[in-house]
């Protein structure tokens, strides 16, 4: 896996465990619904107060987007597929193939044209990599001084 993940035992479920994010502790309960084939996620703080019961797991889609609260993890849960498989979330992918993960990617860092050099750019963005642009590439006489010293007369004959 390219990105951090947090997994669970599928064949335990409803599963609870603690994790840690954004500094914080949480519990996470992940549970399942036969019926529908579907996965569901409640979190709870570290006095075990509920802050979202039963989110879907969906893949591709963040959890609690469209939820405000500033008790949440900051980091985004996301349930991703990166070999590009699985659309969906069921019992048989979860945690074989899709996962929830903490998507800490840059916008365009997964795009393969992400640059022309084959320099790490995480952000697609030429103008911010920090690289100086001499277009001058001499060197002054300035830069040379001192040199001097590590230079031996060999008395070439």
């Amino acid at each position: 896996m390219y990105r951090d993940t947090i997994q669970f035992n599928k064949f335990q479920l409803p599963e609870t465990f603690l994790v840690t994010l954004s500094g914080n502790d949480y519990a996470i309960t992940v549970s399942y619904n036969e019926v529908n084939d579907r996965l569901y996620l409640t979190l709870a703080d570290e006095n075990g107060e509920p802050l979202v019961t039963n989110e879907r797991l969906v893949a591709g889609e963040p959890l609690f987007a469209d939820i405000h609260d500033a008790s949440l993890p900051s980091e985004d849960l996301v349930m991703i597929d990166e070999t590009g498989k699985s659309t969906c979330v069921n019992f048989s992918n979860v945690n074989e193939d899709i996962f929830i993960t903490i998507d800490d990617t840059f916008t365009g860092e997964m795009d393969p044209d992400n640059t022309n050099d084959g320099v790490y750019n995480p952000d697609g963005d030429d103008t911010s990599m920090g690289m100086d642009d001499d277009s001058d590439d001499s060197m002054d006489d300035d830069e040379f001084d001192g040199l001097d010293d590590f230079i031996e007369d060999r008395g070439d004959a």
